[in-house]
């Protein structure tokens, strides 16, 4: 390891305090973005980014990183300045939060598939500086088109650097939003710190065993594919950890399709692809699944939903080049700034069902636990968000850094967890979270509507699909299907346009309290 290599990172956790409260941590780890940056210089002419028929190195990225800084400056982006980054994966959009990074700007990842009515809610919650994005947008908040980025990888200036105000702003002050559904309302403003990025990405290697000062020049680029989105912390957070290992990105373009992610694979002999289960279903039943080269396939990480024991057999019978050691499963959120758990393959084989264990620095207790160890799943890390946007202190997170994820598990006695249900009012379709009472809202301020539930059903392919059971006004003309979501269109994200119906003028049942008994709605459409 030269000079210039000197580990920034370290393997040792401790008990100390963070945030105001007490937790594990690292003995040592970077402290800025631009330590980040660093610790890439050894690769030069290195790919780092793939799309369509571009192929973008490090050296030309670090450049372009200077070209983006004179564009924000232009924009009159300043330090602490919240900037909206609103569109699909592509160099320009990971270049624009790298850019703010170093400016010293906090970016604020927009959710693609977001309405109109949703991205004039986060611009106003935030009080947007800017919004850069890859599609005309109607809001009241300046935008600027991403593409006029391009320009800054054909050429390049010199290396940026952080600013100041990186340097000096504590490592706990908000350094990046995104978005989660939650459990009701409109998409709410997950804001994490500096410190949150840095220590999940830290608890990935560790445990990984690729820290960056430990790999070189000479060291083998590890080609990874990514086809989930970057404006969700499963997808930054695999950008980031390919980045700072001198990876090369494959990204996929426009919207997930089955066909296009095997024949990647197969033109980039791509190595490791991350996915929710639903994208691993729909490639094993594409039509071209067992003509495609998938061999170069080392590494298939599973999360963003539930995965089952017969999905994980299924790739094991027919990759047979991921049955030994290439599956894993993963557990977070967007609250946890990340992973909280992890099980690799042997974990999957011997205990059907876990989640794995907790990273180095990250801690759990089940609250409450009923007589089988079954309870809320609490977690405690340095990567665990600092609260929502625009609503102050919140429970969520309580005083001593527990973060109340909502999910229902329990703990063997090797410290494995295993997640049992939800408590949140929430169906994940396809690795979206949906909120249910923002459904629900949405379609009872349709003036035929009087109530409504929105629920989830298992689906082989999505994992959950979205359900609505609708009662309308007596002697009111019955709403249809199609006048329903052509109602929600524009209000919800397309996601959450329910996929089953039925209408009717009986009432919802209820549970005592007058809680609509979303159990016995799941029964009767099933």
């Amino acid at each position: 390891m030269s000079a210039d290599r000197a580990p920034l990172w370290d393997t040792e956790a401790f008990s100390g305090v963070y945030a105001g409260h007490p937790g594990r941590l690292y003995r040592r780890g970077p402290a800025t973005i631009d330590d980040l940056i660093a610790g890439t210089r050894c690769w030069t002419d290195r790919e780092f980014l793939v799309h369509g028929e571009r192929r973008i190195t490090y050296a030309q990225f670090r450049g372009a990183l200077g070209r983006v800084g004179e564009r924000l400056r232009d924009l009159g982006v300043q330090p602490r300045d919240r900037v909206m980054v609103f569109g699909y994966n592509s160099p320009e959009w990971i270049a624009a939060v790298f850019g703010l990074w170093l400016r010293g700007a906090v970016p604020v990842l927009g959710n693609r598939w977001w309405s109109t009515t949703e991205v004039t809610h986060a611009a106003d919650l935030l009080d947007l500086r800017h919004i850069l994005t890859d599609t005309p947008l109607q809001t009241a908040s300046a935008s600027s088109p991403l593409s006029e980025l391009a320009g800054a990888f054909d050429s390049p200036g010199p290396e940026a650097s952080g600013t100041d105000s990186e340097i000096d702003t504590d490592i706990d002050d908000v350094a990046l939003i995104l978005f989660t559904s939650g459990s009701s309302g409109l998409p709410k403003a997950v804001e994490l710190s500096r410190r949150s990025v840095i220590a999940n990405q830290q608890n990935i290697l560790v445990r990984n065993g690729r820290l960056p000062h430990l790999l070189d020049a000479d060291s083998p680029q590890v080609v990874s594919l990514a086809s989930t989105p970057m404006f969700h912390i499963g997808g930054l957070s695999s950008l980031l950890t390919h980045f700072l290992t001198g990876g090369r990105i494959v990204l996929a373009e426009g919207r997930f399709d089955a066909g296009q992610v095997m024949a990647l694979i197969e033109r980039e002999r791509v190595q490791v692809w991350g996915a929710v289960p639903t994208m691993a279903v729909r490639v094993l039943e594409h039509p071209e699944f067992g003509s495609r080269d998938l061999t170069s396939l080392r590494s298939w990480p599973l999360g963003g939903a539930p995965v089952s024991p017969e999905l994980l057999e299924r790739i094991r019978t027919t990759l047979p080049n991921l049955r030994e050691r290439g599956l894993s499963n993963t557990w977070g959120m967007t609250e946890a700034g990340g992973f909280l758990t992890v099980a690799d393959s042997r974990d999957l084989r011997a205990r059907p069902g876990t989640v794995g264990r907790p990273y180095p620095v990250v801690e759990l207790q089940i609250d409450r636990p009923d007589a089988d160890g079954v309870g809320e799943v609490l977690a405690r890390s340095p990567a665990v968000m600092l609260g929502y946007a625009g609503r102050g202190a919140d429970e969520t997170v309580d005083a001593d850094g527990w973060l109340h994820t909502g999910d229902l598990g329990h703990l063997d006695d090797d410290g494995y967890l295993y997640i049992d249900g939800r408590s949140k009012d929430i169906v994940i379709r396809g690795g979206e979270n949906i909120a249910c009472p923002h459904v629900e809202a949405a379609l009872t301020s349709h003036p035929a509507v009087v109530e409504a539930a929105a629920l989830g059903l298992p689906h082989p392919d999505l994992g959950e699909e979205l359900a609505a059971v609708v009662v309308y006004r007596d002697g009111a003309r019955p709403p249809t299907d199609d006048e329903l979501r052509r109602h929600l269109a524009g209000v919800v994200s397309s996601f959450a346009v329910p996929t089953r119906w039925r209408i009717r003028t009986e009432p919802l049942p209820t549970l005592a309290g007058e809680k609509v008994d979303k159990r016995a709605l799941a029964a009767e459409l099933r």
